[in-house]
């Protein structure tokens, strides 16, 4: 794996974890709730990092971490237009069609992950998942959907980080430390 590898994929999986993370802790109650502006700044920067790091790992024929990243980049960038616009603005039904949308996106991402090692399988699993309770949680008006959708949400963000952590550790030891980041996915 050459230094540019490693540097996408660890910026990029940082990128996602630290802002799943941040952005599925009011869902879950752990915090009163975010400031608007603050989720916004974060899926703008979000946006941008993520859109760099995609195109990084395009060129060095990191596909699917190209695409996860790329994903990842609109999903932060229509999250920070619904901040923007006020997503209450939405109807229930368009918001769950808007996640189920995005669900079944990420749901032919985790097939292609099947052998890109287990951390990115369960990292989009966790994302898919996620998604999909979002979705229902709309659709079905019942909020435990989006506490459940809120803690898969934290399991992602969680996910993600050790990706970012795995890659950077094996690179630095030179064979793998911390399993289940292959350095041969693509």
């Amino acid at each position: 794996m050459n230094n540019r590898l490693v540097i996408s994929s660890t910026i990029g999986y940082l990128c996602i974890g630290l802002t799943a993370w941040m952005g599925n802790l009011a869902p879950t109650h752990w915090v009163a709730g975010p400031s608007m502006q603050a989720m916004i700044m974060m899926f703008t920067l979000g946006t941008v990092v993520l859109g760099v790091m995609a195109i990084l790992s395009f060129f060095h024929g990191r596909t699917l971490d190209a695409i996860i990243f790329f994903g990842a980049a609109a999903y932060f960038f229509t999250g920070s237009h619904h901040g923007n616009m006020g997503a209450q603005a939405d109807s229930a039904s368009t918001m769950g069609w808007y996640f189920l949308v995005w669900a079944i996106f990420v749901f032919y991402v985790w097939i292609a992950s099947f052998k890109a090692g287990r951390a990115r399988f369960l990292f989009l699993l966790a994302v898919w998942l996620a998604l999909l309770a979002l979705c229902l949680s709309f659709w079905l008006s019942w909020g435990g959907f989006g506490v459940i959708s809120g803690y898969l949400g934290l399991i992602a963000g969680l996910v993600a980080t050790y990706i970012s952590a795995a890659t950077i550790v094996n690179h630095g030891c030179g064979k793998t430390c911390l399993p289940g980041n292959p350095s041969d996915a693509s």
